[in-house]
């Protein structure tokens, strides 16, 4: 459960080495709260977004034949960790092997990973998780996620240009003045934005993720892919 005490500077986000760090809380101008937990392409329980393109892109064939016909099984789970209560969802597909661009490749994978991040948080929703943590559609996370995953496919990400972090001071103010990340709810993948209260006043309100969050299309399960039981 993401903490107030977690929230960086956008000074902060960075390793010595450049990368950007695998933990913390940051508000951004154009993708809203962001835990950079979630946004980490190897992580997010069980499996990260990297583990999923790898068992799609490796076990498809574009622009050929597939020797073998049989659909490709890939699962793919996200699992979470409280105070020594583990739980995770875990879902299986069939995906057919022969396909006809990498942007199917890519849509293929979308949709499987929005379709299992949208479960993990319905989880976390249920009556049992709600008297436990706020977790559940917390307001950065399927955002968070989808960078994370932009992140696994497109490694050059530029998370600060693309996002644009702000500084701690307007990311306290931020918190302060409308709720933790826990309080504002979001079920979408586009962001909830905030007036900074350090300038305006005014009520957070549904953005639009940036366009280089939106170059993947999420491919329609039915065709090409389904889930199996």
């Amino acid at each position: 459960m993401t903490k107030r005490a977690d929230i960086l500077d956008k000074s902060e986000i960075y390793r010595q080495d450049g990368s950007l760090k695998a933990y913390g809380l940051v508000y951004t101008e154009k993708c809203g709260w962001v835990d950079l937990g979630h946004a980490n392409p190897n992580g997010r329980g069980l499996e990260g977004a990297v583990t999923l393109w790898k068992q799609i892109n490796s076990g498809t064939k574009l622009f050929q034949c597939a020797l073998d016909q049989t659909p490709l099984r890939v699962s793919y789970s996200q699992s979470m960790g409280w105070h020594g209560i583990r739980d995770a969802v875990t879902k299986h597909y069939e995906v057919q092997r022969e396909l006809s661009s990498l942007s199917e490749q890519e849509g293929i994978a979308l949709a499987i990973f929005m379709d299992v991040s949208i479960a993990f948080e319905a989880l976390q929703s249920n009556w049992f998780y709600r008297h436990l943590t706020d977790s559940g559609y917390s307001a950065e996370d399927l955002v968070s996620n989808l960078i994370g995953f932009y992140r696994a496919l497109r490694p050059g990400f530029d998370f600060s240009g693309v996002c644009k972090p702000v500084s701690k001071d307007q990311a306290f103010a931020i918190w302060d003045a409308y709720g933790g990340v826990g309080v504002n709810k979001n079920k979408e993948f586009n962001p909830i934005l905030f007036p900074n209260p350090q300038v305006q006043s005014g009520l957070p309100y549904k953005g639009k993720l940036p366009p280089e969050l939106d170059t993947i299309r999420p491919a329609v399960i039915g065709q090409k892919f389904k889930e199996i039981k």
